[in-house]
């Protein structure tokens, strides 16, 4: 044992500590040192040391009196939601121009408040650590301070501000109904409170995970941030809110499947519409990956409608284990395919690029145009894809628990989407370049698509990587 029995407890603070501390040490090296990839490298080997460090946690245990517990599922979360930070060190570097050190820590302190709700099964310390993510993130959306990023940023910060007022509401109802604040204490349950806490988490939580109708300000703000930002709020920020509510809503409300279930699959099919049809006209690039983001949204909460129907339909445990896998799968596929489709942008030297912008790239960069063309047909669901692989567990998943109707509704969409990742590619291979010299295709910009497109594809290819999630699933649902 490397730590001594009194300190013992500390070894499950590692991960929290290597990330703290590399936030802080970016932050004095700032005071001496200007050049940015210096602190590219040092961000992303405190994330790599993080991840290691929960290799080492083990599990499952639980410390401070139960607000931190230790398993599979929570390191799980942890470990993806590094990797989105991860995915975006190097690829910032393109854009962000001054004030590195103020940047990368940023990054590791949203890193930080992500670990810590990851790792927490009390509502309040989930909500402290989600604020500071969210309010991380609100800084790094503005941070260039142009027009459209600053918009995008103040947009971003006054829903945000709505959402937390949601939030606190749904919190002191749910304290009220269930007199804890602890999710895996709950034991009775005063339906009234129980039913307002509901629907008050949902509004608020909706809002961070862009459900429609609460959707709107991630069009305006994935749109308008600087591409890297952009693509961790469409992952990793969307990421650690669909995992609260999946210890929320699957361990915390346990008692109210069939409110949950009409609420979530009302929420999705409307999501899910929404976004597709809303895509199919757009024809800005990044506010057509932002209604697909909407969109996506709508798939991941089927996961709910599933969990809370097998609940009060009293299916197999095994079914509602493999509804949360599911979401768990997708959670991680998405990370690339989204993230990796958002960095494409930085190929192309405009602001605020249209469709006919990325017109030639085919010719002008062959890998680069089929790496996105990759992540776009995962995005849609297409087979060999890792988009593919996520979706088809998760329609499953839906139809062992006998909503195959949900289903149905869902893989029309999906085909639905179709049509306008298409009009993407179509331009890429099919049209010529609208103005010479448009795109940027050097090694920082191609290297970062590549790489989430080879991820997608093995995750296509080697579906059975899902049955590795499994295990880590059932340490949520207690199978």
């Amino acid at each position: 044992m490397i730590f001594p029995a009194g300190l013992y407890v500390l070894k499950f603070f590692l991960p929290l500590i290597v990330v703290g501390f590399g936030g802080f040490l970016l932050l004095a090296v700032g005071l001496f040192h200007r050049k940015g990839p210096a602190y590219a490298v040092i961000t992303f080997i405190a994330l790599a040391l993080s991840i290691a460090s929960i290799l080492y946690l083990g599990g499952p245990r639980t410390v401070l009196g139960g607000a931190m517990v230790y398993n599979s599922f929570d390191s799980y979360f942890a470990a993806i939601l590094i990797i989105s930070s991860m995915f975006v060190v190097f690829p910032a570097l393109k854009n962000i121009r001054e004030r590195w050190d103020v940047f990368y820590s940023l990054l590791l302190f949203v890193t930080l408040g992500m670990i810590v709700a990851s790792y927490s099964m009390n509502l309040v310390v989930m909500f402290v650590a989600f604020e500071a993510v969210s309010i991380g993130t609100y800084i790094m959306a503005g941070f260039h301070k142009t027009k459209r990023t600053l918009e995008a940023s103040a947009k971003y910060f006054f829903t945000g501000a709505v959402s937390t007022s949601f939030i606190v509401l749904g919190l002191s109802y749910f304290y009220q109904a269930t007199s804890t604040f602890d999710l895996d204490a709950v034991s009775t349950v005063s339906a009234v409170p129980m039913l307002i806490s509901l629907a008050f988490l949902v509004i608020g939580f909706g809002f961070k995970l862009a459900i429609f109708p609460m959707h709107q300000w991630a069009i305006d703000t994935y749109d308008g941030s600087e591409n890297s930002v952009s693509a961790l709020l469409s992952t990793g920020s969307k990421i650690v809110a669909f995992m609260i509510m999946l210890k929320l809503f699957v361990v915390g409300f346990p008692t109210m499947g069939d409110q949950v279930f009409l609420l979530f699959t009302i929420l999705a099919i409307f999501t899910m519409v929404y976004g597709n049809f809303a895509a199919l006209s757009e024809m800005r690039l990044k506010r057509l990956l932002a209604y697909s983001s909407v969109a996506q949204a709508g798939y991941l909460i089927l996961v709910f409608s599933a969990v809370a129907y097998g609940q009060y339909g009293n299916a197999s445990v095994d079914y509602i284990n493999a509804a949360v896998g599911a979401g768990m799968f997708y959670s991680l596929v998405y990370i690339f395919m989204k993230g990796g489709a958002f960095l494409s942008m930085n190929s192309i030297r405009k602001e605020n690029p249209r469709i006919e912008d990325i017109s030639g790239l085919a010719k002008q960069s062959p890998v680069l145009a089929l790496s996105l063309s990759i992540l776009l047909l995962a995005l849609a669901g297409i087979p060999l894809t890792g988009g593919f692989t996520a979706k088809a567990f998760l329609f499953l998943a839906l139809i062992q628990v006998k909503l195959w109707w949900v289903a149905v509704i869902a893989i029309l969409n999906s085909a639905i989407s179709v049509f306008y990742y298409l009009r993407v590619i179509a331009y890429m291979y099919r049209k010529e370049p609208t103005e010479e010299g448009i795109f940027s295709t050097d090694g920082t910009v191609t290297a970062p698509v590549v790489f989430a497109a080879v991820i997608t594809v093995i995750t296509g290819v080697y579906f059975t990587l899902f049955y590795l999630v499994l295990p880590f699933a059932a340490s949520l649902v207690g199978a």
